[in-house]
C-alpha cells in the first residue's frame, strides 16, 4: 500500500527540514565514476567525480512551494547556443509546479556543479542532433536532458546492471528496438540508432499512458509493467493516478524530478549560477558511407585527425573495426572531406580468420565506464 502523503508543513518547519536534508544528502550521496573525458580531445579531468546517483526526498509530499530561487527575466535567445534554444521550449515543470521532490534534486545539482558542467561538455557533439530529432517528432525539448540523467551524456557508459549507451538500454530492450549487439558492434552505443530507439520507446509509452509524459518517463526508467500496476493500484483505492501519487521504486520516484530540476537550471542558468559548456546551434557531425570494413585507428592516422574524436562519434564499433553494424561512419562536419579522401586511399582491413573471430566472440569486453545508478 502506498505510504500516506505527508501533511503540508509550515514555512519555518519546511525551511529547517530542507536545510537539514540538504546537509545530510550532501554527506551521503558521494560516489565514484570513471569517465573517458578525453573522448573528444578535451583536457584530462579528475579521475573521481561525485556520482549522478538519484537522491530520494525525505517524504513523498507534492505540495507546491514558493521557489527559493525565483527566475529572473529571461535572457533573449540570440539563436547561437543550443542550450538557450532548448530552454525556450521547456514547459513540463510549469505544468507541474515546483514541489519538494523537484527542489531536492535541484539542490543536489546545485551542490554538485561539476556533474552538470562535465555532462554538458560531453553532450557537445550529440546535443544538436538529439534536439533536432525531438523537434521533428514533436516531442518535449526536456527529453534532450534525459541522457544527462541516464549516462551523464557518455555514449560509452555501462551501468552495473549492464545497461549501455547514452540512453542506457538493457540488452533485451535494445533488441526489441532493433539495436544489434555482437562482439564487434553494440547498437546501444550507436548515437544515431540508440537515439531513434529511445524516442520510439518514449513515444510508445506516451501513447500507452494516455499522453502523460511524466508517466512515460517513469515507465522508461522502471518498466511499463511497474508503472501500469502502480496506476491500477491507485485506481482501485480511489487515489490519484498521476505520477506524483504513485507508489514507485525509490529510483523512479526521483527520476522525473531530476529531469525537471535539470530543466530549471538549463532554462535559467544565470539565475542559479550554473555553468553550461556552450554548444553551437548547428550540426556537429555528418556521415560518410563505407564500401568496405576499415580500421578506425588507421583511418584517423591517415587523415591526420585525433583518433579519440573519431572513436567518440562511433563508440558502437567495439573493437575499432567496422566489421559489423551500419555501413557509414559519423565524422565531424569540418573534417568530412579529408576523412573521405583518406578513406578512398586506405587499404582494405583484413578480416580475422575463423579462429580469431571465435576467440573474439567468446572474450567479453571490459566496460569503459561504470555508473552507479
Amino acid at each position: 500500500m502506498p505510504p500516506a502523503l505527508t501533511p503540508p508543513m509550515g514555512p519555518m518547519t519546511f525551511a529547517r527540514q530542507l536545510r537539514l536534508g540538504t546537509l545530510t544528502l550532501a554527506l551521503l550521496c558521494a560516489g565514484c565514476q570513471s569517465i573517458d573525458y578525453q573522448a573528444f580531445g578535451y583536457p584530462p579531468q579528475p579521475a573521481v567525480e561525485r556520482t549522478p546517483r538519484l537522491i530520494a526526498g525525505l517524504n513523498r509530499s507534492t505540495e507546491v512551494i514558493p521557489d527559493a530561487h525565483p527566475p529572473l527575466a529571461a535572457v533573449p535567445y540570440d539563436g547561437s547556443d543550443i542550450w538557450g534554444r532548448l530552454g525556450q521550449g521547456f514547459s513540463l515543470v510549469d505544468d507541474t509546479g515546483v514541489n519538494q521532490r523537484i527542489v531536492r534534486q535541484r539542490d543536489w545539482l546545485l551542490g554538485n556543479p561539476g556533474f552538470l558542467r562535465n555532462a554538458s561538455l560531453r553532450a557537445s557533439p550529440y546535443l544538436h542532433f538529439i534536439a533536432e530529432s525531438l523537434d521533428q517528432r514533436g516531442m518535449p525539448s526536456e527529453l534532450a536532458l534525459l541522457p544527462i540523467v541516464e549516462s551523464a551524456y557518455n555514449p560509452k557508459a555501462n551501468s552495473i546492471r549492464d545497461a549501455a549507451g547514452l540512453w542506457q538500454f538493457m540488452a533485451a530492450t535494445g533488441r526489441d528496438f532493433n539495436l544489434r549487439q555482437t562482439a564487434w558492434y553494440d547498437g546501444r552505443r550507436d548515437v544515431v540508432a540508440s537515439s531513434k530507439a529511445a524516442m520510439d520507446y518514449l513515444t510508445r509509452l506516451h501513447t500507452q499512458f494516455n499522453g502523460d509524459w511524466l508517466l512515460a518517463m517513469a515507465a522508461y526508467n522502471a518498466g511499463e509493467g511497474t508503472v501500469s500496476r502502480a496506476v491500477e493500484a491507485n485506481r482501485q483505492r480511489g487515489m490519484p493516478t498521476d505520477y506524483w501519487h504513485l507508489n514507485l521504486p525509490r529510483e523512479t520516484q526521483d527520476y522525473v524530478p531530476r529531469l525537471l530540476a535539470l530543466s530549471l537550471l538549463v532554462r535559467e542558468p544565470e539565475t542559479y549560477g550554473v555553468q553550461l559548456n556552450p554548444v553551437a546551434n548547428a550540426p556537429y557531425f555528418t556521415s560518410i558511407e563505407l564500401t568496405r570494413a576499415v580500421d578506425l585507428s588507421q583511418l584517423a592516422a591517415s587523415a591526420g585527425i585525433d583518433e579519440a574524436v573519431l572513436l567518440g562519434l562511433n563508440p558502437a564499433f567495439l573493437r575499432k573495426k567496422t566489421l559489423d553494424g551500419p555501413t557509414h561512419l559519423l565524422v565531424p562536419r569540418d573534417q568530412a572531406r579529408q576523412l573521405s579522401a583518406s578513406l578512398a586511399k586506405l587499404a582494405p582491413y583484413a578480416a580475422p580468420t575463423a579462429g580469431e573471430a571465435l576467440a573474439i566472440t567468446t572474450t567479453p569486453l571490459s566496460p569503459s565506464v561504470r555508473l552507479v545508478p
